[in-house]
């Protein structure tokens, strides 16, 4: 621990706050109006791993990770015009290590109202994430449990496939044969349904292994067609099981955005079975899965609308779905989770999600993410 003693010394308010900054727990730095830095802090140099004169002969965008320039730039500019931004961020140490931050910026401007520099303050943010994955793969692991039942179907249907014809490709070869093309047509049959039958639990089993796991992912481009064509094999047996009828308007090749596929369809996921089980005391049991083009905070962005003919929530209850452990469902039957991770991991991704439902006349959940041009 750093101790400092005054002894009959007069320290100016300018000393002070510079002993104040250098010591503060977060990193801060200063940058002018082409991104050199002019200022930084202790930390910036403990957390970046260079000494605080390297860091005043560099520019800004050395700092942090290739994937987030594009966004600094743009952030930078806006700064310059607004005069004040708070955004999460990627810094980029000297040994390359990647660091999470929660960035606090501020602008300065002279007497005319020029801009002349930013002031910036950065958490380091790395424990936060790991809770924030950890959290999300939890909830991963929930929904798999949720939907188990039904997988152990999508398992069992095939595997009996599988039994039949084993058992009767083997009676089949034990005959006395007349004619042994018949024969070999007919075992060349069961021997095809058990090739589908073992594919498809491998295709599930596969599925499954990528969608559980726990390791980090990457931001990559990819097509919501897809992502809600994975959502949908899992979820299968829940809605053939809950008697659902759904319209599905997504078209492949046309909803490109950037993320994290695993995410997504554990969002989708929670939509659809959120929605299935609002559905189980109604007559009419219908989901609707759209697609449109819309524009949110000046953003082109694709609205993906999960809808069903539930019960509906009430308007009072329509932010509070959103919160940790609030659940509509009966005891036992949902940890409330769902929501409260499905907003995080949509707003990690840039985009937003928000409900408009009537007690009693259905629910739709509005999913919107950034467009990528195709």
């Amino acid at each position: 621990m750093s101790r400092m003693r005054i002894q009959d010394i007069e320290i100016r308010d300018a000393d002070i706050f510079e002993i104040l900054l250098d010591n503060f727990p977060d990193m801060i730095h200063s940058i002018d109006q082409e991104g050199n830095i002019v200022y930084t802090n202790r930390t910036a140099s403990i957390l970046l791993g260079y000494s605080g004169e390297e860091l005043l002969q560099m520019n800004v965008r050395e700092i942090y990770a290739d994937e987030v320039l594009k966004a600094l730039e743009e952030g930078f500019s806006d700064l310059k015009e607004k005069g004040d931004k708070r955004v999460e961020s990627l810094l980029k140490a000297k040994d390359g290590t990647e660091i999470p931050v929660e960035i606090r910026s501020f602008s300065i401007y002279d007497d005319e109202g020029n801009f002349l520099r930013t002031f910036s303050i950065l958490r380091d943010i790395r424990e936060v994430k790991e809770l924030q994955n950890s959290l999300v793969h939890a909830g991963r692991l929930a929904a798999i449990g949720e939907l188990s039942s039904g997988v152990a179907h999508d398992i069992n249907n095939p595997l009996t496939v599988i039994l039949l014809s084993n058992e009767m490709m083997l009676k089949e070869l034990e005959r006395d044969h007349s004619d042994p093309i018949s024969m070999i047509e007919k075992v060349t049959g069961h021997a095809t349904d058990i090739q589908r039958a073992s594919k498809s639990i491998q295709k599930l089993a596969d599925h499954l292994r990528t969608f559980s796991r726990g390791m980090a992912e990457k931001y990559e481009n990819l097509d919501l067609f897809d992502v809600l064509a994975d959502a949908l094999f899992i979820t299968s047996n829940k809605i053939n099981r809950s008697g659902i009828t759904f319209d599905n308007s997504l078209k492949k090749g046309d909803l490109i955005v950037n993320g994290m596929s695993n995410q997504l369809e554990q969002v989708f996921i929670n939509m659809i079975g959120n929605a299935c089980d609002a559905m189980t005391d109604s007559e009419k049991r219908n989901l609707s899965i759209k697609a449109s083009s819309t524009e949110w905070d000046n953003v082109p962005c694709w609205r993906i609308e999960f809808s069903d003919t539930g019960k509906g929530i009430p308007e009072d209850l329509h932010e509070d779905v959103f919160h940790s452990f609030f659940t509509t469902k009966e005891k036992g039957k949902g940890t409330g989770l769902g929501l409260s991770i499905s907003r995080g991991i949509i707003r990690d991704h840039k985009g937003e999600i928000y409900l408009e439902s009537k007690e009693g006349k259905g629910s739709s959940f509005f999913i919107l993410l950034p467009k990528v041009e195709s």
